[in-house]
């Protein structure tokens, strides 16, 4: 079955320090034959990243780590990096 754009699309929310919140989506590159084990290092790098680096169609955007408060990505990439407990299940209280 072949995915369609609208499944393939990418969202990141990224929560600031001061409350605020910026959200951006994207449609990953093709992951070609070899590449899907580095998925997990790749992402790593992004959310290890000072500052964390984001291109937009006309600008680049650098947001110093310490302004992050978290970082949501979804849906769940497919290849995780080492040390994610997974799979988890958020409880509301």
């Amino acid at each position: 079955m072949e995915t369609t754009n609208q499944e393939r699309i990418i969202n990141l929310t990224i929560h600031f320090t001061n409350g605020k919140q910026q959200h951006f989506e994207f449609i990953p590159p093709e992951v070609r034959v070899g590449e899907q084990a580095n998925l997990g290092t790749r992402l790593h790098k992004m959310l290890t990243a000072d500052p964390l680096i984001i291109e937009l169609a006309d600008k680049l955007v650098a947001i110093p780590a310490h302004n992050i408060q978290s970082i949501e990505i979804s849906p769940v990439p497919p290849k995780l990096p080492d040390g994610v407990i997974h799979p988890m299940r958020e409880i509301k209280k």
